[in-house]
């Protein structure tokens, strides 16, 4: 038998692009998949889906020094979903080291997210990054370490297809062109990359090498969807590193557990990144499928999702995003949740942290800070990782009636008060707290308190000071203490 060859994206098209087939080859081409790598010819830029807000008309304007044009480029990283990177014709990524086109002045990446520009940033100027295998082995199809794709610059390596085509899932597809047929075309192409020297996939220690009639559609997606093919979940910078989606779903044992796989949730052949709008399709089942008692029990107000806890933006390809420190552009695949205090990554920063202390789960830092102390003026509370990490403990519990607290008991010491008041208040369960100063008129003047507080005794001081930090005129005020479910008032005599 021959082997087979690669025969393009394209040949899949006039079989595959019809209502049996549910439109695979339209739904493919406007995901992200294809526009891993776009090969530049005739000095023509790449063609992005409409809702690729990714404002390419100043991509040229802000390359560099701004001098180069379509001319200089060879290919295109990215553009999609949340950067863009330039491979100028001598094989080179511009902006870097040895690069013909490194001007000194940076700007060699742009970042954008959700249709919001980001900016220019410096990517590794001082490294020499040159686009060969070990490039774009994860962004083109049928990659070769043999040859090169750019005839004046030798060694690089071959592909068959800029961006991710359907061979580079299904595997070299000449003869089931020729005779289309289940029986010569894969379902799934494992395979492991030409540089991967442990030759597959590390799961807890033990290497998982690739099955050439195997259909582990995971293992599949994990060839390109980790950084090191090995355990750790790599991380920098206070953040996941992009690519390590693999590392976490096998982390969270969905898939040695539950006997979950990538397609379990995903249409591989549908868009799946949301930064546009919907994920149109490419879900195929919501959290409660499976997690119904949770969906049922949750104690969150708001119209939050699962997966703005579960899956928050803790992973970073190219930029943070807002002011809390604690979100990135891509979501995380963790989905558990340890509900404590301490980080989430190793001393070093460089790895989830996952051994006998604590077993790889997001931190509330992420699943809450990230929106909860992400802007003061998005009408969302913000709190500490203290008060969040309490609310997190309990909030898929159910709270039996007798426990719910309907009165509230509020004492406050001394009144009337000439300074610094004690204000004490006992809670049933651990929830969110507010206590705010009213002046007689009914003009609230201070907020004191206003986040979750732990079940059990609590003392608060207040100095008498309104929110600007001056001292409060003599007079009645109006001391109001409430939860969601109750709530107590006292008045309190200043005299200043």
């Amino acid at each position: 038998m021959l082997a087979q060859t690669y025969v393009g994206s394209g040949s899949c098209q006039a079989c595959h692009d019809n209502a049996t087939w549910d439109f695979i080859y339209t739904n493919w081409s406007e995901s992200g998949h294809p526009y891993k790598f776009s090969v530049i010819n005739d000095s023509t830029p790449p063609v992005y889906p409409l809702e690729a807000l990714n404002f390419q008309s100043s991509w040229m304007s802000g390359l560099g020094d701004g001098t180069l044009s379509w001319d200089n480029i060879a290919g295109v990283i990215g553009g999609y979903g949340w950067k863009v990177r330039f491979v100028g014709n001598d094989g080179h990524i511009i902006g870097t080291a040895g690069s013909m086109y490194s001007t000194g002045l940076g700007h060699n990446q742009f970042n954008f997210a959700g249709g919001v520009d980001h900016g220019w940033v410096d990517y590794h100027p001082g490294d020499e990054k040159i686009y060969n295998y070990s490039c774009f082995k994860c962004h083109t199809t049928g990659g070769d370490t043999l040859g090169t794709w750019l005839p004046n610059v030798p060694g690089l390596g071959t592909f068959s297809e800029g961006g991710v085509g359907c061979e580079a899932c299904h595997g070299p597809g000449s003869a089931h062109i020729a005779a289309p047929s289940a029986s010569n075309i894969d379902r799934v192409y494992e395979q492991a990359h030409q540089d991967n020297s442990i030759g597959g996939l590390s799961i807890d220690g033990v290497v998982k090498t690739p099955d050439g009639s195997g259909d582990d559609v995971t293992f599949m997606c994990g060839t390109c969807h980790n950084r090191s093919y090995t355990d750790p979940i790599n991380s920098s910078g206070g953040f996941i590193k992009h690519h390590e989606q693999w590392d976490e779903f096998i982390a969270t044992k969905h898939n040695l557990n539950a006997g979950h796989d990538c397609i379990t949730c995903h249409d591989p052949h549908k868009r799946g990144h949301s930064g546009w709008g919907p994920a149109i399709g490419a879900i195929k089942v919501d959290c409660g499928t499976c997690h119904n008692d949770q969906v049922a029990t949750i104690n969150h107000t708001g119209t939050q999702k699962c997966i703005d806890c579960h899956m928050p933006y803790a992973v970073k390809s190219g930029t943070s995003r807002g002011q809390s420190g604690y979100k990135g552009d891509v979501r995380s695949h963790l989905f558990v949740i340890n509900p404590d205090t301490a980080s989430m990554f190793t001393p070093d920063g460089s790895a989830v942290l996952d051994d006998g202390t604590r077993s790889a789960a997001l931190s509330p830092h992420f699943a809450c800070l990230g929106c909860h102390n992400d802007d003061p003026g998005d009408a969302i509370p913000d709190y500490t990782i203290d008060e969040v990490s309490a609310a997190a403990i309990d909030m898929h519990t159910i709270q039996k009636v007798d426990e719910i607290q309907k009165d509230l008991s509020m004492q406050i010491y001394p009144n009337p008060t000439r300074d610094v008041s004690n204000i004490s208040f006992t809670l049933n369960n651990s929830e969110a707290v507010t206590l705010e100063i009213y002046d007689a008129a009914g003009n609230k003047v201070n907020s004191i308190v206003h986040g979750y507080k732990a079940a059990g005794n609590h003392e608060i001081f207040w100095n008498g000071n309104d929110q600007t930090g001056a001292k409060l005129q003599s007079g009645i005020y109006i001391v109001l203490l409430y939860t969601k479910n109750a709530s107590t008032s006292k008045k309190l005599v200043v005299m200043n």
